[in-house]
């Protein structure tokens, strides 16, 4: 009877340890997820923002250069257009007073 109680009482000690061991172990396991996931959405924050920093940067660079093809153009086509008006008073004028070797 003796080594039967000594076996039980061994038993339900080893019991006991399994039990808190799990229990310690489990509240361990939760906070590590809830860590991890306060981690991820720090993360998640952080690299939508800096998405949509790296996006509004884009955009503006995009702004900026249509703007300047737009100056650009602008440019070409007044320089086009003063050279085209030169060309046409040349033209004009040799039509109206003949060439160079033509004139009188």
């Amino acid at each position: 009877m003796e080594t039967l109680s000594f076996i039980l009482g061994m038993s339900s000690v080893v019991v006991i340890a399994i039990a808190v061991v799990a229990v310690i172990g489990f509240f361990k396991v939760r906070s590590v997820e809830k860590q991890f996931n306060e981690y991820r959405q720090n993360f998640t924050v952080g690299f939508d923002m800096r998405i949509k920093d790296i996006h509004d940067s884009i955009h503006q660079v995009n702004d900026q250069l249509h703007r300047r093809i737009d100056n650009t153009e602008r440019e070409v086509f007044s320089q086009l257009d003063s050279r085209l008006d030169k060309l046409e008073t040349k033209l004009t004028d040799t039509i109206k007073n003949g060439c160079e070797p033509v004139r009188k």
